[in-house]
Order: structure tokens, then sequence, then C-alpha cells
């Protein structure tokens, strides 16, 4: 669907405009990553609407700042330096459903490695989340990236309810999807249907494909994570009609939530506490 309309155009998607009577509009507040294709009609206003802090918004406006990611796409380079220029801060699920890179056209992969130009245009380069389970991206291109730009990696599982459950066959909404091994696929075809890799199992292939330190692999799935959605530090917000903070996430020191994982030297799950209270231990 292309945003013809800008940020009208995704109201109408969200239904946010369609409320019940008596009820309050709730303009995006529930909502912290929108991706979207940014080589559609009218994707930059949206992009900028959806991005922009605006506490007095109108219903055609955001009063709630919302993560863009530019995915499941055909952009080209151009359309992506754009799209940052707009306020566009990630990438998804890098390598997956965008063009491939090519040394004359680099689609949305060449903007990592764009760290002089960007830097001239007053543009950082974009967050990328990533698929590390084995399947979605060779080993090389996870190295690739990661040495293109470190301090970006954002490790993703793109798992889907069947992770866990065996072999056999699931459902992804209405389509059947068989489950072998690690792999997920749509029943009777070679179709990657999401992932059924976990977290933890993402991390060490990960450590293991871009051999960087354990300490780099674990910020690509706390910090970079956090620093994505601007919560890596307090930031106030309203609830109930009131303002609040909200604790930091992602970091561990005095104030943040106390979201804690216990971990081995080879990266296997000890224990997990959440809000500060164990919620499993290994046995």
């Amino acid at each position: 669907v292309d945003p013809v309309k800008g940020m009208p155009s995704v109201e109408e998607v969200y239904g946010i405009n369609q409320q019940n009577e008596g009820d309050e509009v709730s303009l995006l507040e529930d909502i912290d990553i929108v991706t979207l294709a940014p080589e559609l009609h009218g994707a930059f206003d949206a992009i900028k609407s959806l991005t922009s802090h605006n506490p007095s918004a109108s219903s055609s406006t955001n009063p709630h700042s919302v993560v863009v990611s530019c995915g499941h796409t055909e952009a080209t380079y151009e359309d992506g330096i754009q799209a940052l220029s707009s306020g566009a801060t990630l990438l998804t699920h890098l390598y997956n459903a965008m063009n491939p890179f090519h040394h004359r056209k680099p689609g949305l992969v060449g903007l990592l490695s764009s760290e002089a130009k960007l830097g001239r245009m007053g543009i950082k380069r974009p967050f990328y989340s990533m698929i590390v389970d084995g399947l979605h991206v060779h080993e090389s291109a996870v190295c690739m990236a990661y040495q293109s730009h470190p301090h970006g990696c954002v490790l993703v599982t793109d798992a889907m309810t069947a992770m866990g459950l065996g072999d056999g066959n699931h459902y992804l909404g209405n389509m059947k999807v068989s489950i072998k091994g690690d792999r997920a696929t749509l029943a009777g075809t070679d179709t990657l249907a999401g992932s059924v890799v976990s977290m933890d199992t993402c991390v060490k292939r990960f450590h293991r494909f871009s051999g960087c330190s354990i300490g780099k692999a674990l910020l690509c799935a706390t910090l970079h994570p956090a620093m994505v959605l601007k919560r890596h530090v307090s930031r106030q917000k309203r609830s109930e009609g009131s303002d609040v903070v909200d604790a930091p996430i992602g970091i561990l020191e005095v104030g943040a939530k106390a979201d804690i994982l216990m971990l081995t030297d080879d990266l296997s799950v000890i224990g997990t506490w959440v809000a500060g209270r164990l919620a499993f231990q290994k046995k």
C-alpha cells in the first residue's frame, strides 16, 4: 500500500482513525517500530511524520515518535539516503527482502559502508537487524556487515510460534509451515517462513561467524537494540494521565530495569531474571 497521503495513510492502515464512541485516538503510542518500503509514493512524508515528536499533535500528526525501518523493499541506494534524511534509522532483516548488493548498485546494504558520504550530509549510518540463524544470511555476509558497521548491528530471531516445538507441520497465520531442524519453510516449497532459532543460539552463531568477542556479540542483542528504541537511557512517558519515568533497558547499571541473563562461557543460558525476579533456572 502506497502511503500516498503520508501520515493519514499510516493512520488508515493502523486503524487509528477508527474509534468507538467516547474512546480517545491512540495515535501510535503503542507502536515502537514501523517497517516500510521507502520507494513507495508518499513514504518520505510518512517517515517525517512518524519520526517527529509533537506533543500537541492533531489527528494528522504524531505525538509519539516512532522508529522507522526500511525493509521488505526494492529501494535503491539513493532511496535509502533520502529515507535516512527523512528520519529513518534502521534497516529490517539486512540482505533479506531487499535488493542485493552490487558494485554499481549497492542498494540499502551499501549504506553500511557509507560513513564518509553520509557524514558529509550530516546523516548517521543506520542500525541494521540481522537474522543470524545460519540460514537467512551466510556467515561471510554476516562478517561483511559487521566489519563495515559493528556499532549498528542488531541481532533478531524472526522466530515464529513454532520455535521450540520440534519438527513437523505448524502454522504461520493461515500458512502451513514445515519445520525440520532449524529450517522453517512454507509447506511444499523451499521458501523460508521465519525462523525457529532462539536468541541465545543467534548470539552463539554470530560470535562464531564474526569472530568478535563475547562482550561485543552480547552488545548486538542488548545495548544496540535498546539504542534503536532510545531506551538505553531513562525517558518520560504518559501513563493514565500522568508523567512517569521509564527505566532504561539493555544496560547493567543502578536504576536500569532488572531484566538479566546469566550465561556460561559458551553462552548457554543458566538463569533469567525479569523485573528482578527469577523466571528461568537451568536444571
